[in-house]
This record gives C-alpha cells, sequence and structure tokens, in this order.
C-alpha cells in the first residue's frame, strides 16, 4: 500500500517512518510538514493510506479530510484524544495516539489493509465486462475499451488490451448504443457523436471537430461538444 505522513512536527514524522519500515506492504511516499503541499501531492499521486496529524498550521487534518474529493484510507496519529468522536464521524480507519507502539500500529495497518484488499476485489470486478460476440462470452476490462462506434443494430467495440504492443480487438454487440453506455461509467465514457463514444482517458488529442485515438480519428458533432467538453480537465 502506497502511504505519506503528514505533520508538522519533523521528530513524528521520523516516528512513523519507523514503524512504516517494519511492515513490508507499505511503501512510504512522502513525509509533509505542510498539509498544504501535502493535499498537492494528494491530487496528483494515487495513495492508499494517509497518516494523519490533526492540529497543524494552516489547515487541520479533519480540515484536509474535507478537501478531498475521493479521499485515501486514514489513520489520524495525534497526541490530542479529544478529535477521536471528530475523526471518526470523517471514517477514518483508526485514531492513534502519540507515541504510538509498534503492536497497536500493528493493529491499524492490518485493518487497513483488510479494507483496502476489499476496495481492490470491488473495484476489479466494476471494471470488467462480459460481451457476447460471435457466440461466445468475452470478459474485458472496462478502462482498456477505447471507444465505441453505432453500426445500425449493432455497436462495435474498439478494445485494447495491451497498450503497450499496440494490439487491438473489435468486438460486435447486437445491442444499441444507449444499452451500451448504461454498462459503463458515465465520467469516463462520453457520447461524442450520434455514432460514437469516447473513453476520455484514451483520447491524444482534440482538433476543431475531432478526436485522436490513436491512429483513428473520431468526429465530434455540434450538439454533443459542449457537453463533451465539459468533461475535460481543461487549463
Amino acid at each position: 500500500m502506497k502511504c505519506i505522513t503528514i505533520d508538522d512536527n519533523p521528530v513524528a514524522l521520523a516516528a512513523l517512518q519507523n514503524l512504516i519500515e517494519q511492515v513490508d506492504f507499505l511503501e512510504l511516499k512522502g513525509e509533509y510538514t505542510n498539509a498544504v503541499k501535502a493535499l498537492s501531492a494528494l491530487k496528483k499521486e494515487d495513495i492508499d493510506l494517509l497518516f494523519l496529524d490533526v492540529e497543524m498550521p494552516d489547515i487541520t487534518g479533519l480540515e484536509l479530510i474535507d478537501s478531498l474529493d475521493n479521499p485515501p484510507l486514514i489513520i489520524m496519529v495525534t497526541a490530542k484524544k479529544q478529535y477521536a468522536v471528530d475523526a471518526f464521524e470523517k471514517h477514518v480507519v483508526d485514531f492513534l495516539i502519540k507515541p504510538v507502539p509498534l503492536p497497536r500500529f500493528l493493529s491499524a495497518i492490518n485493518f487497513a489493509q483488510k479494507i483496502h484488499g476489499s476496495r481492490q476485489a470491488k473495484r476489479e470486478v466494476e471494471d470488467t465486462l462480459f460481451i457476447k460476440s460471435d457466440g461466445k462470452w468475452s470478459k474485458i476490462n472496462i478502462p482498456q475499451i477505447k471507444y465505441l462506434q453505432a453500426m445500425g443494430d449493432y455497436v462495435r467495440i474498439f478494445y485494447q488490451p495491451n497498450k503497450s504492443v499496440g494490439r487491438q480487438n473489435n468486438y460486435m454487440v447486437n445491442k444499441t448504443m444507449k444499452s451500451v453506455k448504461e454498462s459503463l461509467p458515465n465520467d469516463k465514457f462520453i457520447r461524442v457523436h450520434r455514432s460514437y463514444i469516447v473513453n476520455i482517458d484514451h483520447i491524444e488529442n482534440i482538433e476543431d471537430n475531432s478526436i485522436l485515438i490513436g491512429k483513428d480519428i473520431i468526429p465530434i458533432s455540434e450538439r454533443h461538444k459542449s457537453d463533451f467538453m465539459k468533461h475535460l480537465n481543461l487549463l
């Protein structure tokens, strides 16, 4: 599990580092004495577990939790027992009091690992789809679907199981575009044309009314362009 620590006290950070280094399934990705800088890192890095103090300058640990749209698992580590109720109301995994003894630390992270494992298993199920094509059911990973094209009574699914080697499989399913889209994440698969739905994670560039995905050019209709652009993280 990838983890980071946030505490304005360097001594407390060193103590946490010592505990983390004794656990083979924890990987320390960063230590922060400044919660604001840590917030920026959390938004960029895929972190599984956060060790977080409560009382810090600029922003408290509880306020930091509120600022995260999709927080990782959190273990509060503090010297102040009075924050326990507030912390658990924010669904932290555990609340540790400094100085943290190793047995208590191990208990907390073992519980965190069980929750993490359950989330991973659920995510794997949610990220897969069974489709019937050419008389058989094929299991595909949803994130590896590049785009979909409506073709009469069928939908062609352009699927790349291994991006590194560039191999691509296409599947034809006897479904409507609407019914296929209902099985896909709305935040990733966006309709850009009457005949096309694209996975925004596979878009390489956009120019005028065209999208480039690999070597394929996908048209953007005026009807769908405004909604499509709203789903993009534009700078």
